[in-house]
């Protein structure tokens, strides 16, 4: 009856954390859209919204402490536990990554002259997002390829970033008078790339939760870059 108990006290943690990470994913694509489509009603909603993810990851955190406190799990269960406080702190700073970012649309969007957002903009939003999804499909799944996959995604953000990055200081260069608004779209620029870091981190979550390594493992570390190479 103990088992049965647990494995519902568990089935529930994950639900949470989905549930968790659906509202990260929504917010990444909320700010997405309201960078291109110049939306502070988008942008203000994704604000709102931060409140009830932080809340979320208190709550989550005492089903973590519950379940520990409860059953005392070991092996798997203690792994999936200890995975779940990591992940759930890596979504709320994803959280806060897309407030950071809806909170500069709402001030570009107030600007004289806007900076068009660059395709590798969008790149490094929808990119992101499909890293978070993967990565806490993994969690639930196992799939230990899929996480590994997240993690060499990374390089498509860091890349992208270099690109926005160039073509930012570009345009300062040539128009003093947008060096402003520029300043602001390199500071989303790396909010996104922030929300890849977090998504790779819960990928390396993953793998630990099935092989036991933890995400801060040196073999770990150098099998995902030999991987990269």
């Amino acid at each position: 009856m103990n088992r049965i108990v647990m494995n519902s006290a568990m089935e529930g943690l994950r639900e949470s954390m989905l549930e968790m990470g659906r509202l990260c994913e929504r917010g990444i694509d909320e700010v997405l859209s309201a960078i291109y489509r110049s939306d502070k009603t988008l942008a203000a909603a994704v604000i709102a919204r931060d409140d009830t993810i932080d809340q979320m990851e208190r709550s989550i955190e005492m089903e973590c402490l519950n379940i520990l406190a409860r059953f005392s799990p070991f092996a798997n269960d203690l792994r999936a536990v200890t995975a779940a406080m990591g992940i759930i702190a890596d979504l709320e700073r994803i959280g806060d990554a897309c407030t950071d970012i809806a909170e500069m649309v709402e001030h570009l969007s107030g600007a004289d002259k806007h900076i068009q957002p660059m395709g590798d903009l969008r790149l490094m939003g929808d990119t992101a997002r499909s890293m978070v999804h993967d990565a806490l499909d993994s969690y639930i799944s196992g799939d230990t390829e899929k996480a590994r996959g997240v993690t060499m995604r990374d390089d498509i953000v860091d890349a992208a970033l270099e690109r926005v990055i160039l073509h930012l200081t570009n345009i300062m260069r040539e128009s003093p008078d947008a060096v402003s608004q520029a300043v602001d779209m390199l500071f989303v620029a790396k909010y996104f790339e922030r929300i890849a870091d977090h998504a790779t981190n819960i990928g390396e979550w993953s793998v630990y939760l099935t092989t036991g390594k933890h995400p801060l493992d040196k073999e770990l570390r150098s099998e995902a870059e030999s991987g990269k190479a």
